[in-house]
């Protein structure tokens, strides 16, 4: 459906999640002013100073005893040696320290490959002499092979073989120690280099899940940490942002391949249907024409053979009512159905067209580019539009519902031009000024905005939704008093409007009166149970309510927040919103890494209601996330996400 007709449900959540940001789980990174820590292979530092710091700015250990290593042999006692093993030993270490000072030496010379070659000579000499069968011994050799293998990488990296270097990364992270930091950030380095930006991710959500780990007595007080992430929050964004592209293509080319029957919930269906001025006359007609069974016993009495043009017109012309009274009573579905079928009688027929009684055949194209909009058959709908205004060029209403279209395309440029043209035929055209407004909300444009719903209201004072989307846009511009003169209006007209109550529920939420805000939300989801909006903010404000001392633990609050989450989707599986916030706090509460990948798959199901590139954007960068930090942990060896 046309975006602008979803912007009350655009506005209010925009509200609620700017509010509730805080609450949302990816996972922790801390935003910092200092500059990054992650080196770059460009260091002047060590074309300059080929000394121990050089070392370190390129990741090479500055001597043969690193960091513990994951590697974990069983416990027992080591063999006792005699004196010939121990001299034996002395020299092996010796060579081997011999060999690792040749290679810095070469390094220092900026001779990256001669420094990788002693490197290899050392650790071929371990592993010529090493006794597997002492696992003192190997315990101690393992750490001298995971400081050469790591000097190697980065003398291969510095050589412009980054091939090699990866390879050696890789080795010490899945052999030896998939913990070592320098091998995983050169990993990180290298992954980008060859635009691996997924893989490259991963290391990026390995290195900060290392770093929760390392930090997490500090982060579970709500302390900083002593030091700043591995990676700034900019890579992150950074990565996400060029493996997008491809991801949105898959799920593009997967929503082509699976197109889906389904239409948008019944209640956006009439909210749309209800923004246009003629709604109560269409109705009406619908409530004279009569029932369904009575038009069907009209349509069954024509020759059902026949191609006589007049006897198709009329078929057409009964499918057509027919089509619109499914909609009177709220049959979309059908409704949808039988006015294809009955534009297929006529289309490419002018001999039909011509005998189709009265303004029938406008009136079935105008329906015929209604229901192919639902359907997201924007080509469809924009051809039977355009039709009608060949047949109409003075009617300002299909002007504006090929605008509506147009906005769906993303043609906004075109929109502006088709409400502007309307606007031209008729300067009072109330559903122009309205959906105009909505597009200029969408554009952030706020004051054009308000001056059209402005105008809306000047010609409609009792107009609802122009009240409603005004309230919304004073209450953007910091005008909570302007925006509840509005509510109040649209209040006192339509009191019984789930949306009068779901917008007065996000004034509160705005003035942080969570309490209030979600009695507002309840109510409006009493009203309307079929209206997921309030379902949502009711979420929210449950989990921003300031909790008093003996309350309600997190975790109900959570699984509360979360229930009406999943009532949000249930009555309209296309409401994005809901599935972000849902997975944001599913995977929050994630126990263990099975409970992520059941996040993934809420994702993915919100993915497959999508109808363009860009309602997926943020469910898809979301997935994507979610997916890049299983995958992380589940390199880590780790069970949950969890802190504790």
């Amino acid at each position: 459906m046309s975006k602008s007709n979803n912007n009350n449900q655009m506005v209010a959540i925009g509200l609620a999640m700017a509010a509730a940001a805080s609450l949302a789980f990816y996972f922790y990174t801390q935003q910092h002013e200092e500059e990054s820590v992650a080196v770059s292979s460009k260091s002047k530092k060590l074309d300059d100073e080929p000394s121990a710091s050089a070392d370190r700015s390129l990741d090479v250990d500055s001597n043969l005893t690193p960091k513990m290593s994951n590697a974990s042999p069983e416990k027992m006692p080591p063999k006792k040696l005699d004196e010939d093993t121990r001299m034996e030993e002395k020299r092996l270490h010796a060579n081997i320290e011999e060999l690792d000072k040749k290679g810095k030496a070469f390094f220092k010379n900026k001779q990256y490959l001669e420094a990788a070659q002693a490197f290899t000579e050392a650790l071929s000499l371990i592993e010529s002499q090493v006794d597997h069968s002492n696992p003192a011994s190997s315990s101690s050799l393992n750490k001298q092979i995971i400081t050469l293998i790591n000097n190697r990488s980065a003398m291969y990296e510095k050589g412009s073989f980054p091939e090699l270097s990866l390879e050696d990364c890789n080795k010490i992270l899945e052999v030896y120690d998939m913990s070592h930091v320098k091998a995983r950030t050169r990993k990180l380095r290298i992954l980008e280099k060859f635009k691996n930006n997924y893989e490259a991710l991963v290391e990026v959500c390995a290195l900060q899940l290392l770093y929760m780990q390392q930090n997490r007595d500090k982060l579970r007080m709500g302390l900083p940490a002593s030091t700043p992430p591995p990676v700034p929050q900019s890579k992150l964004e950074e990565l996400i942002a060029a493996v997008m592209p491809d991801e949105l293509e898959r799920y593009a080319a997967k929503m082509e391949a699976e197109k889906k029957d389904s239409l948008p919930s019944n209640y956006t269906l009439l909210q749309l249907l209800k923004s246009y001025t003629g709604y109560n006359a269409w109705m009406a007609k619908a409530a004279r024409d009569g029932a369904v069974t009575g038009l069907q016993k009209q349509l069954d009495s024509l020759p059902q053979q026949s191609t006589d043009p007049t006897v198709v017109a009329d078929k057409a012309s009964l499918m057509m009512k027919m089509g619109r009274r499914y909609i009177y009573d709220c049959k979309y579905a059908k409704a949808r159905d039988t006015i294809i079928e009955a534009y297929g009688l006529v289309k490419g027929k002018p001999e039909v067209q011509a005998v189709m009684k009265d303004d029938d055949y406008a009136r079935l194209l105008e329906w015929a580019g209604m229901v192919r909009h639902w359907m997201y058959d924007l080509n469809g709908a924009e051809k039977c539009y355009k039709e009608c205004v060949d047949l109409e060029p003075i009617n300002a209403e299909i002007l504006v519902k090929l605008a509506g279209v147009a906005m769906d395309g993303g043609k906004h440029d075109n929109a502006v031009k088709l409400f502007e043209k309307a606007l031209s035929l008729d300067p009072d055209a109330v559903d122009a000024l309205l959906h105009r407004a909505n597009l200029r909300m969408l554009q952030a444009n706020l004051t054009d905005a308000q001056t059209d719903l402005e105008h809306c209201i000047k010609l409609r004072p009792d107009h609802v939704l122009a009240h409603l989307r005004l309230a919304a846009v004073l209450t953007s511009k910091n005008d909570p008093l302007g925006a509840k003169q509005h509510l109040e209006t649209a209040e006192r007209v339509d009191p019984d409007s789930s949306e009068v109550q779901s917008y007065r529920g996000e004034l509160f939420f705005t003035q942080q009166d969570f309490v209030q805000a979600k009695e507002q939300f309840e109510k409006a989801i009493k009203l309307e149970p079929s209206n997921p909006t309030p379902y949502v903010n009711a979420a929210l404000a449950v989990l921003n309510t300031p909790q008093q001392p003996g309350g309600a633990q997190m975790q109900e609050i959570a699984k509360d927040a979360c229930n009406l989450l999943d009532r949000a989707i249930e009555v309209d599986p296309h409401f994005q919103a809901a599935y972000v916030q849902l997975g944001q706090l599913q995977l929050g509460m994630a126990g263990d890494l099975s409970s992520a990948k059941m996040v993934i798959e809420l994702y993915e199901k919100g993915l497959s209601y999508c109808r363009t590139k860009e309602d997926m954007k943020d469910l898809c960068s979301m997935k994507v996330l979610t997916q890049a930090q299983v995958d992380a942990a589940t390199q880590l060896k780790m069970e949950s996400f969890s802190m504790q």
